[in-house]
């Protein structure tokens, strides 16, 4: 990947890719809060990384709602030009995670009215996706999912989130069906951080579990009708969550 931290050329090209700095995003997340480090690919297109790093650090609430996403800083912070933070934000105001304005620029939104709507959208989708998957699981994912169930009873409440994240997504993923793969992916991400765990009482904790032995139950026995309910209940606690969390 080329950046605007490598030497140039006479043609003002940038040369060698070099990693971000912290130092440098901290510049970024104004006010006060800061972009993570993440090192540059060169196998992969800059504005894809720039959009990726900016939309996990909007999402998560590194860079808070309220502040201004400004091109000549950005690009600064993570040593790139100016052209893939431009068709980064351009992105970002399509997923309305940011958004212009005629005298201030582009300015990050407040997600919390939105998140409710989000999960909906994400409870709808994945129930479809876990009709199909009743179907079309394989025994590897069935096994995988199995596992996923054993790591979440000794996890922390980080890990919970991760392991939730991937067991939800290996449902997704046997559903076979490339457009809600996408689709779903994109909406679970506004659920993957710590911060959204709010709610850690062993008796909810134990409940989520629970559901997650039962959908892999429903799944291996292939009742599209009976992996759906339990799945719609176990999305109740994330509501839950939700609520406690944006409330």
């Amino acid at each position: 990947m080329r950046n605007a931290a490598a030497k140039t050329t006479s043609t003002g090209r940038r040369k060698d890719a070099a990693p971000m700095r912290a130092a440098e995003v901290t510049e970024v997340a104004s006010p006060g809060k800061a972009l993570k480090p993440a090192a540059v690919m060169r196998s992969e297109r800059v504005a894809d990384q720039v959009y990726r790093h900016l939309r996990r650090a909007i999402i998560s609430g590194e860079i808070a709602a309220g502040a201004r996403l400004r091109e000549v800083e950005i690009a600064q912070a993570l040593g790139v030009s100016r052209t893939p933070v431009r068709e980064a934000i351009s992105r970002l105001i399509g997923d309305l995670l940011v958004r212009e304005h005629e005298t201030t620029g582009v300015e990050v939104v407040d997600l919390a009215g939105d998140m409710m709507d989000i999960h909906h959208i994400r409870e709808a989708l994945e129930l479809c996706a876990a009709r199909l998957a009743a179907k079309r699981i394989s025994d590897a994912q069935l096994q995988s999912l199995e596992d996923l169930v054993k790591s979440g009873q000794k996890a922390s409440a980080a890990e919970r989130v991760r392991i939730n994240h991937q067991f939800h997504l290996t449902i997704v993923q046997a559903s076979g069906s490339p457009r809600l793969i996408e689709m779903l992916t994109s909406f679970n991400e506004y659920f993957l951080h710590p911060n959204r765990v709010t709610r850690t009482e062993k008796k909810l904790v134990d409940q989520a579990l629970k559901d997650h032995q039962q959908i892999v139950d429903a799944l291996r026995a292939r009742s599209p009708d009976r992996t759906e309910r339990i799945l719609r209940r176990h999305l109740k606690l994330g509501l839950m969550q939700l609520t406690d969390g944006f409330g």
